[in-house]
C-alpha cells in the first residue's frame, strides 16, 4: 500500500475540489512556533488521535504531513491504514512544500479574549429567533468559550462565542432539519463571515458523513468538523441541552461532563443513533483529553 506522495502528487490533488482530507499533524509545539501552514489544512495533535480518528471521513484520501515527512506524519498513516482508511504523508513534509514554492497561508493570530456582543445577540432578535431559542444560543456560546479557555490551546476565540451564538440561527425559519442550511444562508446574507455561517450549515447532528447528507436530503459537500473550535461549539451544544432540559438529574455543570458518555448512550434524544453517538463521544474525548475540570 502506498505510504506517501510528494508535493507535486499533493498539489495537483489539491486542484480537485472535495476530494482530500488535508490534516496537519505536527507536534503541538511545532504548529504553535509556526506562522505558516499549507492552505486549507485543518490541524489534528498527533498525540491524541485515539480520540479524533474516527472524525474523519472514509470516503476521502486522507494526506498528512508533519515538518519533515518524519515520524510523526508516518506513525499517524500507519493507524489511519491500520483503521480501514486510504491515507498517505507528504514526503518533506511542510518543509519541501515551502522550498517547492507550493501556496501556503499565514496560521491567523487567535483571538484569545472574546466576550458577546449586544449588537449580535440584537441580530438574533431581528431575526426573528424566539426567546428560548436565543436563551439557548447564549448558553451555549457561554460554555464554548468556558471549555475553549480551559483547553490552553491558542484558539479563535471570536469563532468560538459568534460560531457557538449563530449556531441555531435557522430557527427562526423552522426547527426541522433544514434550519442548518437556512442559518448559513441567513448569515450569509447578514454579512456573516462565512467561518461562522460553516458552523450553522455543519452542525446538525455534529457533522454529517457523505453517506448521512444524501440519506437526509441536504446538499452535497463536506460537513466536517475540521476546527478544534467547530468542534468545541457542537460538544458545548449538547452539554447545554444536557444541562438545561432537565430530563437528566444532574448536580451541576461539572457532572453533565463527567456523566457526558453515560448520558449520551443511555438516552437516545441526545445520542441520536449509532453513527451521532460515535461522533459526540468523539469530541468528548479528544476536548476532555485537553480540557478536564
Amino acid at each position: 500500500m502506498t505510504r506517501f506522495i510528494n508535493t507535486k502528487e499533493l498539489s495537483t490533488l489539491l486542484k480537485k475540489e472535495n476530494t482530500v482530507t488535508l490534516i496537519d499533524v505536527r507536534r503541538k509545539t511545532d504548529y504553535e512556533a509556526s506562522p505558516q501552514k499549507i492552505t486549507d489544512a485543518q490541524w489534528y495533535d498527533p498525540e491524541n488521535i485515539d480520540t479524533w480518528i474516527k472524525q474523519l471521513p472514509v470516503e476521502k484520501l486522507t494526506i498528512a504531513y508533519c515538518v519533515k515527512g518524519g515520524p510523526v506524519s508516518q506513525s499517524v498513516v500507519d493507524r489511519l491504514q491500520q483503521n480501514g482508511m486510504e491515507a498517505v504523508f507528504l514526503e518533506g513534509g511542510i518543509k519541501a512544500w515551502i522550498e517547492n514554492g507550493q501556496p501556503i497561508e499565514n496560521i491567523p493570530a487567535p483571538k484569545n479574549e472574546y466576550r458577546i456582543q449586544e449588537t449580535d445577540v440584537d441580530l438574533l432578535r431581528k431575526a426573528g429567533l424566539c426567546d428560548e431559542d436565543l436563551a439557548h444560543s447564549m448558553k451555549v456560546a457561554e460554555k464554548a468559550l468556558e471549555i475553549a479557555a480551559r483547553t490552553g490551546i491558542l484558539l479563535d476565540m471570536e469563532l468560538v462565542g459568534r460560531g457557538a451564538l449563530f449556531h441555531d440561527l435557522g430557527k427562526a425559519r423552522t426547527h426541522a432539519m433544514e434550519h442548518g442550511k437556512l442559518g448559513a444562508e441567513m448569515g450569509l446574507a447578514m454579512g456573516l463571515p462565512k467561518s461562522i455561517t460553516d458552523v450553522m450549515e455543519k452542525h446538525i447532528r455534529g457533522g454529517l458523513s457523505q453517506q448521512e447528507v444524501v440519506e437526509l436530503g441536504l446538499p452535497v459537500k463536506d460537513y466536517t468538523l475540521g476546527k478544534l473550535e467547530e468542534r468545541i461549539i457542537i460538544y458545548a451544544d449538547r452539554l447545554v441541552d444536557i444541562i438545561t432540559e432537565g430530563i437528566v438529574p444532574i448536580k451541576n455543570e461539572k457532572e453533565a461532563e463527567q456523566r457526558f458518555e453515560e448520558i449520551l448512550k443511555t438516552i437516545p434524544k441526545y445520542g441520536k443513533n449509532d453513527i451521532t453517538l460515535e461522533r459526540y463521544l468523539g469530541y468528548h474525548r479528544e476536548i476532555q483529553h485537553l480540557a478536564a475540570i
